[in-house]
């Protein structure tokens, strides 16, 4: 097996395995460095870069809510709905504006729902 497979092996293990929380927090930790890598590269005028962290971060904004049970408590998933959907639109935003106070308002809302998410947990 060649390293590159057997790295690839170890990650799929690593997430099938992985408690829902932690794959949450990474999730979001992934989330929060790609808008941090575009917005820097925004200010380096790194189109390539930007782009890529970008739809990297829309991707997994996509998983977020794909993931989202509406039978458990519809109102929140409602909330979480518009709330991914803001995010979303001021990320295409700054894709096409190359506007880094889009990814601001952004990265606001993905903290405070990370921040959410963190809080419940430690109620349990």
């Amino acid at each position: 097996m060649t390293n590159l497979r057997a790295a690839a092996a170890y990650k799929r293990v690593d997430l099938e395995t992985a408690p829902k929380d932690s794959i949450l927090d990474r999730l979001f930790a992934r989330l929060l460095s790609d808008a941090a890598t575009a917005r820097a590269a925004i200010v380096a005028k790194d189109i390539q870069t930007k782009g890529n962290a970008i739809n990297h971060a829309q991707q997994i904004i996509i998983e977020l809510k794909a993931a989202l049970d509406a039978t458990t408590a519809p109102e929140l998933v409602a909330n979480l709905h518009q709330l991914y959907d803001f995010a979303n639109a001021r990320l295409t935003r700054a894709n096409l504006a190359l506007a880094v106070s889009d990814i601001d308002d952004a990265v606001r809302v993905l903290s405070t729902i990370s921040s959410a998410f963190g809080e419940a947990r430690g109620m349990r």
